[in-house]
Parts: C-alpha cells; structure tokens; sequence
C-alpha cells in the first residue's frame, strides 16, 4: 500500500496528532510513521518524552481501528494496560519514528498488541499494549 495521512483514521486533532501516516496495515500490523517537531506537546528542551512516545504508539494503535473500519464514523480507543515498556535511546526534534504494531490477540473489543518504535535504523522504545475500543463514536 502507499502512505496515506493518517488523521482520517484518528479521532485526535491537534495538537494531540502523533502519527503522520499510516505506511502499512492489514490485520495483523500497522505501521506509521512520525517527524517530531519543535511544536509537539511532548516535546521538552528538544527531545521527545517517554509518554510522547507510548501516545505515538497508542495513536499507531488508533490508524490501525481507523483503517480497519474506514467505511464508519472514526472509533474512539482508550489505553486499557501496559507491560514491559522499555526506552532504549532518546529521540530529538526532526528525528522520524517508525513504529509498527503487531496483534498479539483480541477479544470483543480489547486488543493487545506488541509495538515497538525504530528511529535511524535504531530500536527506541517497545512494549505491550492493550486498547480497548469504545461503543460510542467521536464527536
């Protein structure tokens, strides 16, 4: 597939945006990517923060439903849990992440997936992440 902007498939709006476009998604992984920018919330003295860093996996999470169910109205995903979750190098301004999502399993509307975030050929960060998707639809 070719890289799509991912805001369609989001129910964030700025300046909550942490993915860029969706690179690839079938039913099992997506991936999207990221450029971080001076003007992201999450982003303190130049550099990315950890919890800038599991949003952009969570939003990963949310093009994946998104893109899954592009002929609804956007779905609304919340962070149910997460396991394990390591950072191994820091990421700066103008830095691109790359980060893919792997179904690990799910049932009814809870998913758990394996995500991990790779930067300069760099493995930055991974975890588990379990999403839940909401019954009602984004305003």
């Amino acid at each position: 597939m070719e890289k799509e902007p991912a805001l369609k498939y989001i129910p964030q709006r700025q300046p909550m945006v942490m993915v860029d476009n969706l690179v690839y998604s079938d039913e099992v992984v997506t991936a999207t990517d990221f450029l971080v920018r001076e003007d992201c919330i999450f982003v303190e003295q130049g550099r990315l923060t950890e919890v800038g860093l599991l949003e952009n996996i969570a939003q990963t999470c949310a093009t994946r439903i998104g893109y899954l169910n592009r002929n609804q109205t956007v779905k609304i995903g919340v962070i149910g849990g997460i396991k394990d979750f390591e950072v191994f190098d820091c990421v700066y301004v103008d830095d691109i992440l790359n980060t893919k999502i792997t179904v690990c399993s799910s049932v009814y509307t809870a998913t758990m997936v394996d995500a991990e975030i790779v930067c300069n050929e760099k493995m930055i960060a991974k975890c588990n992440m379990k999403v839940f998707v909401m019954e009602g639809e984004k305003n």
